[in-house]
Protein backbone atom coordinates (compact mmCIF):
# COMPACT_ATOMS: atom_id res chain seq x y z
CA UNK A 1 0.00 0.00 0.00
CA UNK A 2 2.87 2.37 0.82
CA UNK A 3 4.36 1.74 -2.63
CA UNK A 4 1.01 2.56 -4.27
CA UNK A 5 0.79 5.88 -2.39
CA UNK A 6 4.37 6.70 -3.38
CA UNK A 7 3.70 5.97 -7.06
CA UNK A 8 0.47 8.00 -7.04
CA UNK A 9 2.38 10.90 -5.48
CA UNK A 10 5.02 10.50 -8.20
CA UNK A 11 2.34 10.64 -10.93
CA UNK A 12 0.87 13.81 -9.37
CA UNK A 13 4.34 15.37 -9.22
CA UNK A 14 4.88 14.56 -12.91
CA UNK A 15 1.50 16.14 -13.73
CA UNK A 16 2.45 19.31 -11.85
CA UNK A 17 5.66 19.66 -13.88
CA UNK A 18 3.82 19.80 -17.22
CA UNK A 19 4.80 18.22 -20.49
CA UNK A 20 3.09 16.72 -23.48
CA UNK A 21 3.51 13.01 -22.85
CA UNK A 22 1.42 10.22 -21.43
CA UNK A 23 2.86 8.39 -18.44
CA UNK A 24 1.56 4.94 -17.44
CA UNK A 25 2.43 3.49 -14.03
CA UNK A 26 1.65 -0.13 -13.21
CA UNK A 27 1.77 -1.29 -9.60
CA UNK A 28 1.66 -4.98 -8.71
CA UNK A 29 1.53 -5.96 -5.07
CA UNK A 30 3.96 -8.52 -3.58
CA UNK A 31 2.96 -12.22 -3.67
CA UNK A 32 0.41 -13.59 -2.96
CA UNK A 33 -1.44 -10.45 -4.15
CA UNK A 34 -2.35 -10.35 -7.86
CA UNK A 35 -4.05 -6.94 -7.87
CA UNK A 36 -2.86 -4.52 -10.57
CA UNK A 37 -3.57 -0.80 -10.59
CA UNK A 38 -2.96 1.30 -13.73
CA UNK A 39 -2.89 5.09 -13.54
CA UNK A 40 -2.73 7.09 -16.79
CA UNK A 41 -2.08 10.84 -16.82
CA UNK A 42 -2.24 12.84 -20.06
CA UNK A 43 -0.49 16.18 -19.82
CA UNK A 44 -1.01 19.12 -22.17
CA UNK A 45 2.02 21.33 -22.78
CA UNK A 46 1.84 24.96 -21.74
CA UNK A 47 2.66 27.38 -24.55
CA UNK A 48 6.15 28.80 -24.36
CA UNK A 49 6.48 32.55 -24.68
CA UNK A 50 9.46 34.38 -26.11
CA UNK A 51 10.27 37.99 -25.38
CA UNK A 52 12.43 38.54 -28.46
CA UNK A 53 9.65 40.43 -30.31
CA UNK A 54 8.69 43.88 -29.05
CA UNK A 55 5.26 43.91 -27.42
CA UNK A 56 2.43 44.63 -29.85
CA UNK A 57 0.41 47.66 -28.77
CA UNK A 58 -2.23 47.37 -31.47
CA UNK A 59 -5.82 46.33 -30.59
CA UNK A 60 -5.54 43.88 -33.50
CA UNK A 61 -3.07 41.27 -34.66
CA UNK A 62 -2.81 38.44 -37.15
CA UNK A 63 -0.99 35.15 -37.13
CA UNK A 64 2.05 34.66 -39.42
CA UNK A 65 -0.09 32.37 -41.64
CA UNK A 66 -2.51 35.29 -42.16
CA UNK A 67 -5.34 32.76 -41.62
CA UNK A 68 -6.29 33.99 -38.12
CA UNK A 69 -6.88 37.59 -37.12
CA UNK A 70 -7.89 38.91 -33.70
CA UNK A 71 -9.25 42.23 -32.46
CA UNK A 72 -10.45 43.63 -29.14
CA UNK A 73 -12.96 46.40 -28.67
CA UNK A 74 -15.24 47.43 -25.80
CA UNK A 75 -14.30 44.46 -23.60
CA UNK A 76 -14.75 41.77 -26.28
CA UNK A 77 -12.04 39.74 -28.04
CA UNK A 78 -12.87 38.27 -31.45
CA UNK A 79 -10.56 35.91 -33.32
CA UNK A 80 -11.69 34.91 -36.80
CA UNK A 81 -10.24 32.24 -39.03
CA UNK A 82 -10.48 32.63 -42.81
CA UNK A 83 -10.62 28.85 -43.37
CA UNK A 84 -13.69 28.65 -41.11
CA UNK A 85 -14.31 26.95 -37.77
CA UNK A 86 -13.56 23.23 -38.16
CA UNK A 87 -15.17 21.06 -37.15
CA UNK A 88 -18.33 23.17 -37.09
CA UNK A 89 -20.09 23.47 -33.71
CA UNK A 90 -23.29 21.50 -33.11
CA UNK A 91 -25.32 24.70 -32.59
CA UNK A 92 -27.25 26.21 -35.46
CA UNK A 93 -25.72 29.16 -37.34
CA UNK A 94 -27.69 31.04 -40.01
CA UNK A 95 -24.53 32.40 -41.69
CA UNK A 96 -20.96 31.13 -41.10
CA UNK A 97 -18.90 29.89 -38.15
CA UNK A 98 -16.08 32.42 -38.39
CA UNK A 99 -14.06 31.91 -35.19
CA UNK A 100 -14.22 32.44 -31.43
CA UNK A 101 -15.19 35.32 -29.17
CA UNK A 102 -15.24 36.12 -25.45
CA UNK A 103 -15.71 38.96 -23.01
CA UNK A 104 -13.22 39.90 -20.25
CA UNK A 105 -15.27 37.78 -17.85
CA UNK A 106 -17.00 34.51 -18.66
CA UNK A 107 -16.49 31.65 -21.09
CA UNK A 108 -15.48 31.78 -24.74
CA UNK A 109 -17.90 30.74 -27.45
CA UNK A 110 -17.91 29.98 -31.18
CA UNK A 111 -18.69 33.02 -33.35
CA UNK A 112 -21.48 32.95 -35.93
CA UNK A 113 -21.12 35.94 -38.26
CA UNK A 114 -21.60 37.06 -41.84
CA UNK A 115 -17.89 37.40 -42.66
CA UNK A 116 -14.55 37.07 -40.95
CA UNK A 117 -12.61 40.34 -40.59
CA UNK A 118 -9.21 38.64 -40.61
CA UNK A 119 -7.46 41.87 -39.58
CA UNK A 120 -5.54 42.40 -42.85
CA UNK A 121 -2.76 44.88 -42.38
CA UNK A 122 -2.60 44.22 -38.63
CA UNK A 123 0.75 43.57 -36.97
CA UNK A 124 1.88 39.93 -37.08
CA UNK A 125 2.14 38.11 -33.75
CA UNK A 126 5.14 35.86 -34.40
CA UNK A 127 5.03 32.24 -33.24
CA UNK A 128 6.11 31.82 -29.62
CA UNK A 129 5.19 35.39 -28.63
CA UNK A 130 2.27 36.81 -26.69
CA UNK A 131 -0.12 39.77 -26.96
CA UNK A 132 -1.99 41.34 -24.01
CA UNK A 133 -4.60 44.07 -24.04
CA UNK A 134 -7.78 44.98 -22.18
CA UNK A 135 -7.79 41.93 -19.90
CA UNK A 136 -6.96 39.43 -22.66
CA UNK A 137 -3.76 37.51 -23.35
CA UNK A 138 -3.09 35.52 -26.52
CA UNK A 139 -0.12 33.30 -27.36
CA UNK A 140 0.82 32.64 -30.98
CA UNK A 141 1.96 29.07 -31.67
CA UNK A 142 2.57 27.14 -34.88
CA UNK A 143 -0.37 24.96 -33.81
CA UNK A 144 -2.72 27.99 -33.55
CA UNK A 145 -3.55 30.83 -31.21
CA UNK A 146 -4.51 30.37 -27.56
CA UNK A 147 -6.28 33.23 -25.77
CA UNK A 148 -7.43 33.73 -22.17
CA UNK A 149 -9.45 36.36 -20.33
CA UNK A 150 -9.27 37.72 -16.76
CA UNK A 151 -11.08 34.66 -15.37
CA UNK A 152 -8.72 32.29 -17.21
CA UNK A 153 -11.47 31.20 -19.60
CA UNK A 154 -10.37 31.00 -23.18
CA UNK A 155 -9.98 29.12 -26.41
CA UNK A 156 -7.58 27.49 -28.82
CA UNK A 157 -8.17 28.29 -32.48
CA UNK A 158 -6.37 26.53 -35.34
CA UNK A 159 -6.97 25.48 -38.94
CA UNK A 160 -8.33 22.02 -38.09
CA UNK A 161 -9.35 22.29 -34.44
CA UNK A 162 -10.87 24.68 -31.93
CA UNK A 163 -11.52 24.26 -28.23
CA UNK A 164 -13.00 26.42 -25.52
CA UNK A 165 -11.94 26.14 -21.87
Amino acid sequence: MGRLIFLLALVLAIAACGGGTTETVTVTGPPPSTETTVVTVTLEPEPTISTSQPALRSPTFQMPSKNIGCATSQGVLVCDILSGLKPEPNQQCEVDWTGMEMERLGPAQPRCAREAPAAPGSPVLEYGTSWSRGGFTCVSQKSGVQCRNQENHGFLLARTVWRQF
